[in-house]
């Protein structure tokens, strides 16, 4: 009987030996490169650019911007009425595309104007960006006249 319960322990030793394996390797990527960028999108006509603010993989691309699919709710922090929403963004460039998921937060500047500010990340991507994950913070832009445009800067992660 000692040797079977030492045998089962033994066995269950190696495999939480091997657990703890794939985790380390699940977090750590030593194949990974990881490169800070701006992304900058024009609210009149749609459109994105991509800027590498460091060298790494990815290269800088333009091209349309299309947002769908939001949430919207409302809040009051320290009195001021906040509006949050979450966009679905797809950037669709030379390079390939990259689908983003937003989360911001619109306050009332007067005069009709709205600032937003709040953090994005990657969902997923094609071409280029088949293998990038990222994330990053976002300032965006909404005069009486409607979206103006905003600017992400993060890190974009190359596996």
């Amino acid at each position: 009987m000692r040797s079977l319960l030492n045998g089962k322990l033994a066995g269950a030793g190696v495999l939480a030996v091997a657990v703890c394996s794939l985790a380390l390797d699940a977090t750590a990527s030593p194949g990974s490169t990881k490169q800070r960028v701006a992304i900058t999108v024009k609210g009149s006509d749609h459109t994105f650019v991509l800027t590498p603010l460091t060298s790494g993989p990815v290269e800088s691309d333009a091209g349309t911007e299309l947002g769908c699919c939001w949430g919207d709710r409302w809040v009051v922090r320290d009195g001021q009425r906040i509006e949050i929403n979450d966009p679905l963004v797809t950037l669709t460039g030379r390079r390939g595309v990259i689908t983003v998921r937003y989360r911001i937060e619109w306050v009332d500047a007067g005069n009709g104007y709205s600032v937003g500010t709040g953090t994005w990340r990657v969902v997923r991507g094609t071409g280029a960006y088949a293998h990038v994950t990222g994330s990053g913070r976002s300032a965006h832009a909404w005069p009486p006249s409607g979206f103006a445009g905003g600017r992400s800067e993060g890190f974009l992660i190359t596996r």
